[in-house]
């Protein structure tokens, strides 16, 4: 009775911990074309054949003494020897004696626990993969080990190492297929993992990359016991799977079977540039973690040109120009800038990549260490603020009217008709979002009244709002008189400047410079707008348009 417990809490264990390990990115049904082929070695486990195999007793010495461990990190009653011990389809890449200088650390008998979880994913899972893969005439795949690390499987050998010899690949065993490889595979991190365990990056942004890392319950990997009394799944062993929300904004960076670069600033240049970065971002919104917002999108800005995924199909330029992550070709198309673009990036004086001062090889890519700051604020942060009209839908009390024009041979521009039924003299407020600490110049873009064939008569204003809802205008002139923010105070100015757009063209009016006291970027609450006032009344309704046919409103940053 006590053996069969005893097994039967050890095939438990072993069941927990195969589910810990994660399920396998290819299907099943591709693993078992395993030819039938001679072999000097008899059919039996794994951990059996492997013990037999002369050269190869290091590996399978580390197989013996290395446990298991869970999903926290601790070692269970159970090594890698066991695992390989037991029904499990599994395919090994035992690698030789000789490939590995110094087998002290993997073979010793009293590892730590730290020990055991270091060896376990970064040695011994990196030579095992689920399932079978046999190798034959014209096998070409990706095989994915139990750490997740992706590796390329031919004919002649993985990753460039070859078999020991012919006799010694495709071993037959009654769990799986042994392979013999002269060499070992070396543990290699992926870019989200070196920049999350980097001594030198690690305490910069590594740890505030990987804060945003979620949990969650993977129920197929989970074992069931059933539902509660109030109808929810009820687990014996919950098995959470890791995620990163930070990972899609740069492309899965994290990914084994993807080729990437990264271009990382020394720690010097990253907190210089972080410290001039970092004063776009001071927000004042009450309520809100302002350092922690004003962290996030520092960081997130910094990285915005950090990462370009070199797959010939996304970056199809190469070598003469590489996009990073974040292009967009709408975007570029729009804006007529070349937003995340690089030309030449291997050029030996210039290039993005080959002006680096230092290079690591990763598992997905190659990390360039860069001594200074490539990416301009203009390309990057500080971005032209350009607010459509026809994006205009919730105008107070007043009447909208999208139409099209087109004046002399350009392209047809939509244009928005502001205007108030039964009134002339209307005020029209537009909230401006995404706007940034800084100085901006605001410019509005009016097209011809070709209805009325009527100039307009416009008094433009700039506010700023404190979150407190106190009310503070902040435009200048056109004597170009400054406006002043000091903390706690704040200047309200009467501007009296009135606009008449031309009738045979667009006309662009400056409006004049703000300095915004606050970053306001991606909050719900705009706190800066632009007020349109129509200066028509009874005495100039003869003369002058009432209704307005507005372009855009624009903000320019000012970069000192």
């Amino acid at each position: 009775m006590n053996s069969y417990f005893n097994f039967s809490k050890k095939s438990v264990l072993l069941l927990a911990a195969v589910m810990i390990l994660g399920s396998c990115k290819d299907t099943w049904n591709e693993h078992y074309s395993f030819k039938e082929t001679s072999s000097k070695y008899p059919v039996s486990k794994i951990a059996e054949t492997l013990d037999g195999i002369s050269g190869f007793d290091q590996f399978y010495e580390a197989l013996r003494t290395t446990k298991m461990c869970d999903k926290h990190g601790v070692p269970l009653n159970i090594t890698y020897l066991d695992l390989l011990s037991e029904d499990q389809f599994l395919t090994v890449w035992a690698p030789s004696n000789s490939s590995v200088q110094d087998w002290s650390l993997y073979t010793k008998k009293n590892k730590s626990a730290a020990e055991h979880k270091e060896v376990g994913e970064k040695f011994i899972m990196n030579h095992i993969a689920r399932f079978k893969h046999s190798v034959g005439e014209g096998t070409d795949e990706m095989i994915y080990m139990l750490n997740g690390k992706a590796y390329k499987s031919t004919n002649d050998g993985l990753d460039g190492r070859a078999y020991h010899s012919a006799d010694d690949r495709n071993i037959r065993c009654s769990n799986g297929v042994l392979h013999c490889i002269d060499g070992h595979l070396e543990y290699l991190p992926n870019l989200y993992e070196f920049i999350t365990t980097s001594a030198d990056y690690k305490d910069i942004f590594g740890d505030w990359f990987k804060s945003y890392t979620i949990k969650e319950l993977d129920p197929s990997r989970s074992v069931a016991q059933g539902f509660n009394d109030d109808g929810e799944m009820v687990y014996v062993d919950s098995v959470m799977t890791e995620y990163n929300i930070l990972l899609n904004r740069y492309a899965r960076i994290n990914a084994e079977d993807s080729t990437f670069a990264m271009v990382l600033p020394t720690p010097r240049v990253w907190d210089s540039v972080y410290n001039h970065i970092k004063e776009s971002f001071e927000f004042a919104e009450a309520g809100l973690n302002n350092d922690s917002l004003q962290k996030f999108y520092t960081n997130t800005t910094m990285m915005t040109d950090m990462f370009y995924n070199l797959n010939k199909k996304v970056n199809r330029y190469l070598p003469d120009s590489v996009f990073s992550t974040k292009y967009n070709a709408t975007e570029n198309r729009r804006d007529n800038k070349p937003y995340h673009i690089f030309s030449k990036p291997y050029d030996s004086n210039t290039g993005l990549f080959s002006s680096s001062v230092d290079s690591i090889e990763c598992s997905n890519g190659m990390v360039y260490i860069i001594d200074s700051w490539p990416f301009a604020d203009t390309l990057t942060y500080l971005r032209r603020i350009r607010l459509e009209a026809e994006s205009y839908t919730n105008l107070s009390e007043m009447s909208l009217k999208q139409t099209s024009i087109q004046i002399d041979d350009n392209d047809p521009v939509q244009v928005m008709r502001i205007s108030q039924e039964g009134r002339k003299d209307w005020d029209a407020k537009i909230y401006i979002h995404d706007n940034l600490k800084g100085r901006y110049s605001v410019k509005m873009v009016m097209a011809p009244d070709v209805v009325n064939m009527m100039p307009n008569y416009i008094h433009p204003k700039v506010s700023y709002y404190m979150p407190n809802r106190k009310e503070v205008d902040l435009v200048d002139s056109v004597t170009i008189e400054r406006v002043e923010y000091r903390p706690g105070k704040f200047r309200n100015l009467t501007v009296k400047y009135y606009a008449i757009n031309s009738l045979t063209k667009m006309d662009t009016i400056e409006i004049g410079e703000i300095d915004v006291p606050y970053c306001n970027y991606d909050m719900n609450q705009a706190r800066l707008s632009v007020t349109l006032s129509s200066g028509v009344n009874e005495m100039n309704s003869e003369k002058y348009s009432s209704e307005l046919w507005l372009d855009c409103i624009i903000l320019d940053p000012i970069v000192e």
